[in-house]
């Protein structure tokens, strides 16, 4: 590839799409004026929502300014202020002002307070400066109307109503008295759902609250008894008095990844369209395909341009967001963004744009027209829409499960980065685990995307028109020998939903019995029937022809050799994240059964051997028809041998539907790729796959019998040459299929 030309095409498509004023509103000028403007009318809306006072209409006697009323006039109040004053034994004057304060204060503390006194809500009890002010303001909000109409609250005149039960004092001191009668009560009438009214309660419950603990301390002090009476222990929380509540910037850190994946994954869509889709329709494919550029080149060119804009998209909204944020922040008492969280923002949304440009430009290179490529593009939303609203749910937060899930490990860990105020907080390990799953689909699908150019009936197609019985007909008149890449499509797409529909089904079963039955039935069968409905040479089409024994002994020692490697691995990263063994078990029901297995006293033969079948057997037989057998011979008739490996390996990860199993699936699919070109059979495959797992599940049991310190101590030592013997190997399984092509060519040249 030729760095010039790839620099070229892209400065022609930068230029072609600046020239366009509605990809310049939509990059630049919208995310400039959008969170300003909502900013400010958001805002504006809530403050006079807030500001707005709420009216509070009262049913009570014409005249009387008190509610609850009391009936009679001594109602609620205590004697015995009374008393104090009429027992004063000196008329001087000074005895006469000592009586009236006592008095005074016996009523404070022995009288039921009304609600409201004198046209306003009262402040009961010993409360704190802070508690004073924040009551002062809220009954500043309050507006009093007596008597309302009957229909003031239907005609939004008022946006509530209290009344009382009638003769409330009256029935709280015959409560008190502990006669047998219902507790005095006050009704609260609202509007069904209206704000308003919401607003209104949430003002008054604070008042009825203090209210009604005030009404409960003199009921305890006309019995004698403390307030403190009614509470018999005490909670302790030292960790409490350190919590703060919730900030803009908590809020913040849960805002900003979700709005950055939407733009970057919106920056993308709209030039990947144009550059493909679009240059189908003006005509101009055809010229550039014309020139000296390659096939490859032409792609990464294109590719840069929609990364660029997608890119730009993410950053000129983050930069709005962040200045927005920033001066509505200095006007609210929650704080402000550090500009450390956009510089983590920045580097984070970079790789996730490249994933998004990848993505949309290899779907947009099928795309006959504008409004086709935007139909293909669409149900990126779809995919993309449940993982970045995954990182809202309360609970989740970055683990090693969600790391390794793309865009949502991206967003958890964008939200870590933007808490972390020093660098010994920065979660370092988890960068590697969250952006290799991001740069792994992005290299695929820009391979898929070189694939799509590659291809004249893609870049040339004319319109179809489908006719779903012609279509049944020839497909089952006209069969191919061998399964298409198509058919080999579908095939994983049956398999992945059967998979996904059966997740609920047969948990009463044990884990070896269910994990049999999904293999022969949802795996194993629509392989065959495929098979032998859509191919004339069922035995090519599942690669089913018996090897060389050397090449049968070449997987053998391949199996042996990855073992000790890949063990060494998982023990390393298990140490290294302990919680990590609870979080599988949690999730796999195998690893339950193993870990019975382990935990076992006196483990007998007859216990293993339906794991050996379940776990060992039916993968080895039912996963390779499925992959190296029918998914990897129909992808050889589209693409390259190594790029059909890829895929399909891709593919086999996929299916097994865990994050932490991903990345070592991938690789072993790989391998059983290899061993399959190479011997042009599916057995090698097989008997790798089952010596692997049977040893792996035989060491379960066995190792109770082994010296398991002096084995581990070797341990790097036997793991670093079983890796190197393995790799090689490997180089020669990957180097052979094309030696013998290239001497076959070679051969028919000369």
């Amino acid at each position: 590839m030729r760095w010039s030309i790839i620099r070229l095409i892209w400065h022609r498509e930068l230029r072609d799409q600046l020239r366009d004023r509605r990809t310049l509103f939509m990059i630049a000028v919208l995310p400039l004026l959008l969170y300003p403007v909502l900013g400010v009318a958001v805002l504006q809306f809530a403050f006079g929502f807030a500001e707005r006072p709420s009216t509070i209409g009262i049913i009570s006697e014409k005249g009387d300014l008190d509610f609850p009323r009391r009936q009679p006039d001594g109602a609620g109040r205590s004697p015995l202020p009374w008393l104090a004053w009429l027992g004063t034994t000196s008329h001087a004057l000074d005895s006469w002002v000592g009586a009236a304060a006592l008095a005074e204060a016996g009523h404070r503390q022995w009288d039921y307070p009304p609600l409201i006194r004198a046209g306003r809500f009262g402040t009961f009890g010993d409360l704190s400066p802070l508690d004073q002010l924040q009551l002062a303001i809220v009954q500043a909000k309050l507006k009093i109307v007596w008597e309302p109409a009957a229909d003031a609250l239907a005609q939004r005149k008022v946006d509530l109503i209290l009344s009382d039960s009638g003769e409330f004092f009256v029935r709280l001191a015959r409560v008190d008295a502990g006669f047998a009668r219902p507790r005095p009560g006050i009704r609260i009438d609202a509007r069904r759902n209206d704000d308003y009214s919401k607003q209104a309660q949430q003002r008054l419950r604070p008042l009825l609250e203090h209210w009604n603990s005030e009404l409960r301390r003199v009921r305890l002090a006309r019995k004698g008894l403390d307030a403190q009476f009614i509470d018999p222990f005490e909670i302790d929380e030292p960790t409490a008095a350190h919590q703060t509540p919730e900030s803009i910037f908590d809020l913040v850190v849960r805002i900003f990844p979700f709005m950055l994946v939407l733009w970057s994954l919106a920056g993308a869509l709209y030039p990947a369209v144009d550059v493909c889709a679009g240059e189908k329709e003006r005509g101009t494919m055809e010229t550039l395909l014309i020139t000296p550029a390659g096939r490859e080149e032409i792609v990464l060119g294109k590719f840069l341009t929609i990364w660029v804009f997608s890119a730009a998209s993410a950053l000129l909204n983050l930069f709005s967001m962040g200045i927005t944020t920033w001066q509505f922040s200095a006007h609210l008492p929650q704080g402000s963004v550090p500009l450390a969280a956009l510089f983590w923002c920045v580097i984070l949304s970079l790789p996730l744009s490249a994933l998004f440009s990848a993505v949309s430009l290899a779907i947009g290179a099928y795309a006959r027209s504008s409004k086709e490529g935007q139909y293909y593009l669409m149900p990126l939303f779809l995919v993309t829409m449940p993982l970045i609203f995954l990182t809202l749910a309360p609970g989740v937060e970055l683990n090693p499960f969600y790391s390794l899930v793309p865009v949502t490990g991206v967003a958890l860990l964008m939200q870590r980065l933007m808490t972390a105020t020093a660098l010994d907080q920065v979660p370092w390990l988890y960068f590697v685990p969250v952006l290799a799953p991001i740069g792994l689909y992005s290299w695929l699908a820009l391979r898929w995307a070189i694939d799509q150019f590659q291809r004249e009936e893609v870049l040339f197609r004319e319109a179809e028109r489908v006719d779903v019985r012609l279509w049944v007909r020839h497909l089952l008149r006209d069969k191919e020998p061998t399964p298409t890449a198509a058919q080999a499509f579908f095939c994983f797409g049956m398999i992945l939903g059967l998979r996904w529909l059966t997740l609920g089904l047969g948990q009463h079963l044990s884990i070896p019995v269910y994990t049999s039955i999904n293999l022969l039935a949802f795996v194993a069968a629509p392989v065959l029937f495929m098979t032998l409905l859509l191919n004339t040479q069922p035995r090519a089409s599942l690669a089913l022809r018996w090897p060389t024994w050397r090449e049968l002994m070449v997987a053998a020692v391949l199996a042996l050799l990855l073992l000790p490697p890949f063990a060494a691995l998982a023990v390393t990263v298990f140490s290294r994240f302990e919680h990590l063994t609870k979080l599988l078990e949690e999730r796999q029901p195998l690893m339950q059964s193993l870990r019975a297995l382990i935990d076992a006293k006196d483990l007998r033969l007859e216990e293993v051997l339906p794991y050996l079948l379940a776990f060992a057997l039916l993968p080895a037989v039912c996963e390779e028809l499925a992959f190296r057998g029918f998914l990897l011979t129909g992808l050889r008739k589209r693409f390259r041998p190594r790029t059909a490996v890829l895929l399909c390996s891709f593919l086999f990860a996929l299916f097994h539907m865990n994050v932490f199993q991903f990345l070592p699936t991938f690789f072993l699919g790989v391998v059983l790729g290899l061993l399959t070109l190479r011997s042009k059979s599916l057995l090698p495959a097989m008997f790798f796959h089952l010596l692997y797992n049977a040893v792996l599940l035989l060491s379960v049991p066995v190792r109770r019998y082994l010296e398991l310190d002096q084995l581990l101590a070797l341990g790097p030592y036997v793991s670093g040459v079983s890796l190197a013997l393995a790799l090689g190997i490997l180089w020669w399984l990957y180097r052979k299929p094309y030696v013998e092509v290239a001497r076959a060519q070679q051969k028919n040249l000369g």
